[in-house]
């Protein structure tokens, strides 16, 4: 498994200056190797990103007890985190040097229920990027069984700002 590390504060995060002196995918990369940090919430929620590619990000998470909503079952909340990640992080591959971006809008299908304690893996497929805007789709499946758990669409609005 990579050394990939959590940002413990703002601090801990690049200036965007340097943020945009990298493509985006050298950037998610970089967050799987330990290079830079990686968003606390991912700690958070039990999940990290594993696999990265050029329009493709993969993350393995457990969501547990602390995922959990009033009736015991994993939030809906933990589903459209995960996906939001893999899908806005497949976008961010696609990203070119002095590019970035924030999600305009996602969509999310819960298939099935996750029992706490059962191992996904959640997928992000870039199906488009242009100028101002990039698409992706996800899933969540099963690492074991390859069930799956929840499907999502995103889009996300790109932008080159000027520093």
């Amino acid at each position: 498994m990579p050394n990939q590390y959590f940002a413990e504060g703002p601090d801990d995060f690049l200036p965007l200056e340097e943020v945009l002196s990298m493509s985006g995918l050298d950037y998610v990369r970089k967050m799987v190797t330990g290079d830079v940090p990686s968003p606390t919430v991912q700690k958070l929620m039990a999940y990290r990103i594993t696999e990265v590619e050029e329009g493709r990000v993969t993350c393995r998470g457990t969501p547990g007890h602390p995922q959990t909503n009033g009736y015991g079952g994993i939030h809906g909340g933990w589903y459209a985190m995960m996906l939001d990640t893999v899908m806005t992080c497949s976008v961010i591959t696609g990203l070119k040097k002095g590019q970035t971006q924030t999600t305009l809008e996602f969509k999310v299908n819960l298939i099935r229920a996750i029992k706490p304690g059962t191992e996904v893996i959640g997928v992000g497929q870039l199906d488009h990027i242009g100028r101002s805007t990039g698409v992706a789709r996800g899933e969540i499946r099963g690492a074991e069984d390859g069930r799956l758990y929840a499907t999502g669409t995103a889009t996300c609005f790109v932008m080159t700002p000027e520093l």
